[in-house]
């Protein structure tokens, strides 16, 4: 065992150059620009590891149904198999998409730069940092031959970024896979294992009115003030009621334990100065805990509306759902989750917390398909989607030695 985990210090070189390499692939969506570019070089990367490997490119009617607004910009999703004796299945998976780099930045985010052991660039951290540390441990295990029982399997999946559906989500209702266990490389730190994450529930609120001239507003109806009273209904009445409601899970921050609910995060209303508003919109992201019923969550906001609307029948207000993701979750005493734990306690020389990510990952769409999945990855979350975004390169290492305890322990 020394020498792989020895291996894995060897191949600084190479683990440097690969996220050099992918880092300059600014694979940005929306709207999913540089994808076949960047699948073609891991692709090469897989090849060169002795993988059979398959891409499969995500059919135009599914991406038309899912992000109509993007169908013209291909899908890809690159898969790698290790086989050997065994029939047990485990996948790490790591998706390749990066979201715009914004402003801010004092370098270019797609020319890579290492200042004081840190890799700047859009995607370092989130993810494409962790996508190296999987390939840098089969690496180390291919080089040091070492022989596993079971099937060893990579895939690099588009679009998380965007949610997901026509990335992790296709390859596993396209049945590409089946493994038995999968670990995500996100950025949850290289002390900290992510064993789900909490859902999310997108929605909107459209409240209509009456349009008049401003100096006659008597012959109007003002959607903005009913829409005042509407939020201060659902402040008052549904933010409590949602944030009295705490998980089981450890949580990063102790009130991530709550479920949440940010009202307004997106208001839109009016056409003029001095017209009273005929249509107010105000948006809402509201956070989902494992143990809650993702049909009740969305039962509770109607459940406002429909008294307001009571006592107000004046009232005209819709509401629709404009994104969901489901909550996921493991035990923690899951095989899964106790071998990542030992393995990372042997690397780093204390026990790494299991806990529950805030943000909702491509996690949900393994865990509804019955495989245990958790996520772990050498990237800081406090550098996700930020200007000037790094990589602490001395945390790949670290991760990929973790990977490969962790895969000792599966597929003995």
């Amino acid at each position: 065992m020394e020498k792989v985990l020895k291996k894995v210090d060897e191949l600084h070189e190479y683990y440097v150059n690969l996220l050099k390499d992918m880092v300059s692939i600014a694979t940005v969506v929306p709207p999913g620009e540089n994808y076949k570019e960047f699948v073609e070089y891991g692709k090469e990367v897989l090849k060169d590891l002795g993988m059979e490997v398959s891409v499969v490119e995500v059919p135009k009617d599914y991406l038309a149904k899912h992000i109509p607004e993007m169908k013209d910009n291909p899908r890809y999703i690159l898969l790698g198999r290790l086989k050997g004796d065994g029939k047990t299945t485990l996948h790490f998976n790591g998706h390749y998409d990066v979201v715009p780099p914004g402003a801010g930045w004092r370098t270019d985010p797609f020319k890579p730069v290492i200042v004081n052991g840190k890799l700047y660039g859009r995607g370092a951290s989130d993810m494409k940092g962790g996508i190296v540390s999987i390939l840098t441990a089969i690496k180390a295990l291919v080089e040091s031959g070492i022989e596993i029982s079971g099937t060893l399997e990579v895939s690099m999946t588009p679009d998380e970024e965007i949610g997901g559906m026509c990335g992790a989500n296709y390859m596993l209702e396209a049945e590409l896979t089946k493994p038995d266990y999968c670990i995500i490389a996100e950025p949850s730190g290289y002390d900290r294992v992510w064993i789900g994450h909490k859902g999310s529930l997108w929605g909107e609120i459209v409240v209509y009115g009456k349009t008049a001239h401003a100096s006659t507003p008597w012959l109007g109806v003002n959607a903005f003030e009913k829409m005042v009273k509407l939020a201060n209904k659902l402040i008052e009445q549904l933010k409590p009621k949602v944030e009295s409601k705490v998980t089981k899970y450890e949580t990063d921050a102790p009130e991530g334990k709550r479920a949440t609910i940010v009202l307004g995060s997106i208001v839109k209303g009016g056409v003029k100065i001095n017209v009273v508003p005929d249509k107010v919109i105000f948006q809402f992201d509201r956070r989902v805990l494992p143990e809650e019923d993702f049909e009740n969550v969305i039962k509770e906001v109607e459940e406002v509306i429909e008294e307001a609307k009571k006592e107000d029948p004046e009232l005209k207000a819709e509401f629709k759902v404009l994104f969901e993701a489901k909550p996921a979750a493991i035990s923690p005493q899951s095989k899964l989750a106790l071998a990542m734990k030992e393995a990372v306690r042997e690397v780093i020389g204390r026990e790494p917390r299991l806990t529950l990510s805030t943000g909702f990952l491509d996690a949900r769409f393994f865990v509804e398909k019955g495989i245990e999945t958790l996520t772990y990855g050498p990237g800081d979350l406090s550098q996700a989607h930020v200007a000037n975004e790094y990589i602490e390169l001395s945390k790949i290492p670290l991760v990929s030695k973790a990977y490969i305890l962790s895969i000792m322990k599966l597929l003995k």
